[in-house]
């Protein structure tokens, strides 16, 4: 209903400034040349009404003739992005499914619908990667690395392909510039700590790792690493602290690097201490090796080893200890009584047999053993360094696991398979 009102409203109007302008009077007379038009004043309102509307029209034609060309232009490019999108698309889909042929195709159709941007470039770089074509990624990393927005993509690419080819020198000079793009950035940090390590750079690796037993275990490389004698008790001592807090497994390694770097400063009381006091945590044979004297007379190595561990005496592990020294003192009856109290702690390893054997020797009971040898072929092997992130066994302490490269995960346990616990100090 309002339509057709407004409709006849709007009708009315028309008419009446159809009759208005009808009805105006006077002529208009237009002089050109020797040519006069004369006519009412209605038609010539008319005319010039319509004369502009011929002007207006040509006006528009022109300027869309003159934007012709853009308007093709602007289509091309839209159907162009739009074929491109669906080839990224496309692309991407192949790259996960692992389809070389398809993925390479539709990145370089990318590529050529879209040109050389961040991600077609990204696109056929990985492509070229999926087909086994190194060095034609290569060339599309560099070129991405050349991009402003996609210098990071490009630079963490050539990482890539450098450690690849294991080109360690190459990869920390490109985590280097992609830091300076994405300063801060985790995997930057860990990138760099891998390289630090791989490069056996301790110092380094230590100035990066966070605090926990990875940077315990670099500091303790990097004080054994160290030429300088002051910086590697710094180093030493930082990382024995550090373990004592927050790193367990490198505990005995930490302590026995700091006395090693006390007793080479001449500081050899401060040097116990620290053994001791590492030793009240976490009993150690190596940390027993560092006070005792290989090459001791065995009554004294006895006696000294009776009193460094007298707070923990009553450890499976001091009770073997025990057993072995006072068989090389002589003291049989000690020593089976020791070995008793070591196997009734739980301390039921191949060690215990082997000892077993090594006192009916002294005993010179052949029949007991012979039974302690076959008792110790089928014991479970003795603790050993091992690598909780691959279970790889070591036979001393690494910061750094040689299979996985996992760092500072190798700690002493008893499935590690190493070798039996040797009252021994090896030099650090």
């Amino acid at each position: 209903m309002r339509k057709i009102i407004g409709f006849v409203v709007i009708a009315a109007l028309v008419v009446a400034a159809t009759w208005w302008l009808a009805g105006l009077p006077g002529q208009a007379v237009l002089h050109v040349a020797d040519y006069t038009i004369a006519t009412k004043t209605p038609v010539a309102l008319v005319a010039v009404v319509l004369l502009l509307l011929l002007v207006y029209l040509a006006m528009r034609l022109h300027g869309g003739l003159r934007r012709l060309p853009r308007l093709l232009l602007d289509r091309r490019a839209r159907r162009n992005r739009d074929s491109g999108d669906i080839a990224i698309n496309r692309s991407l889909v192949a790259l996960a499914a692992g389809d070389a042929p398809t993925a390479r195709k539709e990145a370089q159709r990318a590529l050529r619908l879209l040109g050389p941007t961040p991600q077609t470039l990204l696109h056929a770089a990985e492509a070229e990667r999926l087909a086994g074509r190194e060095d034609a990624a290569a060339v599309y990393f560099r070129q991405l690395a050349a991009h402003d927005q996609g210098a990071f993509l490009g630079l963490r690419g050539l990482f890539r392909q450098a450690v690849a080819r294991q080109d360690w020198d190459e990869a920390a000079l490109l985590a280097a510039q992609a830091e300076a793009k994405q300063p801060g950035k985790t995997w930057l940090r860990d990138t760099r700590l891998m390289l630090a390590a791989r490069q056996s750079n301790w110092t380094q690796a230590a100035a990066i790792a966070e605090p926990g037993p990875a940077h315990a275990a670099l500091s303790i490389a990097a004080a054994q690493a160290s030429t300088s004698a002051d910086d590697a008790l710094r180093l030493a001592k930082q990382a024995w602290t550090e373990a004592k807090a927050l790193a367990p497994a490198a505990l005995t390694p930490a302590a026995l690097t700091y006395a090693g770097c006390l007793r080479n400063a001449g500081q050899e009381r401060q040097a116990i201490e620290a053994v001791r006091e590492t030793w009240q945590c976490a009993p150690h044979p190596d940390l027993v090796g560092f006070v005792i004297a290989p090459g001791a007379d065995p009554v004294a190595r006895l006696k000294l080893f009776t009193s460094f561990v007298q707070p923990r005496a009553a450890h499976p592990e001091v009770q073997l200890a025990l057993a072995r020294l006072s068989l090389e003192a002589g003291a049989l009856g000690d020593a089976a009584y020791h070995l008793e109290a070591a196997e009734h702690g739980g301390l039921i390893d191949r060690r215990a047999g082997l000892l077993r054997a090594d006192l009916a020797r002294a005993t010179q009971a052949p029949d007991a053993e012979r039974q302690a040898l076959r008792n110790a072929a089928m014991a479970p092997l003795p603790p050993g360094w091992q690598c909780d992130a691959c279970g790889t066994g070591y036979n001393a302490w690494h910061a750094v696991c040689e299979n996985c490269h996992a760092v500072g995960r190798i700690a002493w346990g008893s499935d590690a398979g190493g070798t039996p616990l040797r009252l021994t100090h090896t030099a650090q």
